[in-house]
C-alpha cells in the first residue's frame, strides 16, 4: 500500500525480531513481505537493520529494548516491521496475522536448517 494516500493512520507499532544471521533475517523479510494487506487501513514496512539501529530507535522513543545475544551490533540481522493503522483493531489484526506468518516461517527454517 502507498503511505502517501492521505489516509490518517494514527495507530502504529514497530516490532524487532533478532535472528541468528543476515540470511535468516533477509529470508524472513522476503517471506512475510510478499502479501500486501487486503485493505488500505493498514500499511506495513519491512527492513533488516543492525541491533544498534533497532535498539537506538526504541531507546529514542523511551522504550527499553534488550537484544539477547545480538553480537556486536554491526551485523544487520534484526527484522524491523513497522505497522501503521487507521484503528486499534486493524493494528491488532495485522500484527497477529504477521506473527502467525513469522511463526510458520521460523518453524520451516528450523525444520530445513540449510537456508
Amino acid at each position: 500500500m502507498n503511505m502517501t494516500d492521505n489516509i490518517s493512520r494514527p495507530y502504529k507499532s514497530t516490532v524487532h525480531i533478532v535472528l541468528p544471521s543476515i540470511q535468516y533475517a533477509q529470508h524472513l523479510k522476503d517471506v512475510v513481505s510478499v502479501d500486501e494487506e487486503v485493505s488500505n487501513k493498514v500499511v506495513k514496512s519491512f527492513s533488516v537493520v543492525t541491533s544498534q539501529e533497532a535498539d537506538g530507535s526504541d531507546v529514542a522513543r523511551g522504550n527499553d529494548t534488550i537484544f539477547p545475544d545480538a553480537g556486536e551490533g554491526n551485523e544487520p540481522r534484526v527484522l524491523r516491521i513497522h505497522f501503521l493503522a487507521t484503528d486499534a483493531k486493524m493494528l491488532r489484526v495485522a500484527m497477529s496475522t504477521t506473527y502467525d506468518m513469522i511463526n510458520v516461517a521460523l518453524k520451516c527454517f528450523q525444520e530445513f536448517e540449510d537456508l
